[in-house]
């Protein structure tokens, strides 16, 4: 019986439900697109075994949280000269993963609480409208390249509510090396395919991924399938290009059959508007703050917005106005964070002069159609302004370098700008006025950037007759604008 659930869940056409917020055109929306035979590339060394949890499109589910319960998940490898190896197994390497975009548009994803129960199980929450849990062992398998020609992987899966409609499927991908980072184009890790989609119910269900033929697979089968008899259906469903089969009778009737206007060329959902004040901002070193000026809004009310922010340093924070402080370089904020403000925070010690450049795409999500679209990404260039040749001791020459920055900005006469400037020498026998002086300007800088208004000449000296007394002035720490 277990091997006739193999070849069946490994068929094209006998998915038992789609997974909402994937646009019908993906070629993996219907499930499995047949046993391919994939091998993975001859100097390649590692595999993964992976699973996706969905809603199920055109059900209803309640407002009940409800979890996944992931057991007994194993990957294994079919070797060249005939055998199999286990090379990932869920006893020893427990389950972990992310709670991604329907569509994966962007990448985006957060977080997902993974708890390892007493039987060896894991659990997990479902996933919203618009999401998905996407989940794998923590470590990857190995085996030596130019060995291995096939990949077999199989869990047990249930949810906890009755009323849940949740669909979900098995896959794997090949991997370079067991620590080969993500790049975009999938060269590190193309896929070796994936199975058709089984509704889960809160009894468990076992799923079957394989990349080997059914020939290959019965010549000689994983441990987990030996004594199994043989399969006792088709090796093909009775109508393999119709949505209509008989094993999924209420296809006709959903909504995202597609003829319906799921269809990504109308999509229900409007692009999120993402708005940058500045894209060159610098920030004062060890605590030095700056608003990162950044909105996020929609014309369409019903509309999930988020802000994803990518290649954070690990120097910089950023917190949000409710006193959230987030680190990483994939980082997914909510809109009312982004409401509340953001702010970058520079812990950076040495004495460098380090860039950051921060990518910030916004998503929206139609909550009943779990639709998303994107906007543009845009890059924030982040500066920590102290020079490398920063000492403590040459303060009047790293004071007329910010005024020299300020006349690029303002505007200012060559001789005033002069002027002023030369008043910042006499702060060279006191390094830590001048310290706080130098982050002062900094922040005055960002200040004048920020639009606040035309500042002439006669300001920035008076502002300079009372450098001696300046420690890090409050009014210029603040968002402006």
């Amino acid at each position: 019986m277990a091997l006739t659930d193999v070849i069946y869940q490994n068929t094209p056409g006998n998915s038992e439900g789609f997974p909402l917020g994937v646009p019908s055109s993906y070629s993996w929306y219907g499930g499995s697109t047949g046993h391919t035979g994939s091998t993975p590339p001859s100097n390649f060394t590692s595999v993964t075994g992976w699973g996706q949890v969905y809603p199920k499109s055109g059900a209803t589910n309640d407002s009940n949280p409800a979890n996944v319960q992931i057991a007994d998940f194993q990957t294994w490898v079919h070797l060249k000269t005939g055998g199999w190896v286990l090379v990932q197994d869920q006893a020893t390497d427990p389950i972990a993963g992310s709670q991604f975009l329907a569509d994966f548009s962007g990448n985006t994803n957060t977080s997902w609480s993974v708890t390892r129960q007493a039987d060896g199980s894991a659990m997990g929450a479902a996933p919203l409208s618009g999401y998905n849990d996407h989940f794998w062992p923590g470590s990857r398998g190995t085996y030596s390249a130019g060995t291995v020609d096939g990949v077999y992987v199989q869990a047990n899966m249930r949810t906890t509510d009755p009323n849940e409609h949740l669909v979900a499927d098995l896959g794997a991908d090949w991997w370079s090396t067991p620590t080969a980072a993500y790049v975009d184009g999938f060269s590190n890790n193309p896929g070796a395919g994936m199975s058709d989609w089984v509704e889960l119910t809160t009894s468990y269900k076992t799923l079957y991924f394989t990349s080997m033929t059914s020939a290959q697979l019965q010549a000689d089968l994983p441990p987990p399938l030996k004594g199994t008899s043989s399969p006792t259906t088709p090796t093909t469903p009775t109508t393999p290009t119709t949505p209509t089969d008989p094993t999924i009778p209420s296809q006709p009737t959903t909504p995202t059959d597609p003829t319906t206007p799921t269809t990504p060329t109308t999509p229900s959902v409007t692009a999120p508007v993402l708005d940058v004040a500045d894209k060159s901002l610098w920030v004062a070193g060890r605590g030095g703050q700056i608003d990162l000026g950044t909105t996020v809004t929609t014309t369409d009310p019903n509309d999930n917005l988020t802000l994803n922010i990518m290649g954070l340093p690990r120097y910089e924070t950023i917190t949000t106005g409710d006193g959230t402080t987030l680190r990483g370089n994939n980082i997914t904020l909510t809109s009312a964070q982004v409401d509340s403000g953001l702010t970058l925070t520079s812990y950076y010690k040495g004495n460098a002069h380090p860039v950051a450049n921060l990518t910030l795409t916004a998503s929206a999500m139609d909550p009943t159609t779990g639709a998303v679209m994107s906007s543009d990404p845009q890059t924030i260039r982040v500066t920590d302004p102290r020079p490398s040749s920063w000492t403590g001791g040459n303060s009047g020459s790293w004071a007329n370098h910010g005024f020299a920055q300020l006349q690029q900005q303002m505007g200012m006469d060559t001789s005033t700008l002069a002027n002023t400037a030369s008043q910042t020498t006499g702060w060279g026998d006191q390094s830590a006025r001048a310290s706080q002086a130098s982050q002062g300007f900094a922040l005055l800088n960002q200040y004048l950037a920020g639009g606040s208004g035309r500042v002439d000449a006669g300001q920035i000296v008076a502002a300079m007759s009372n450098g001696t007394g300046w420690t890090h002035n409050s009014f210029l720490s603040k968002p402006q604008g």
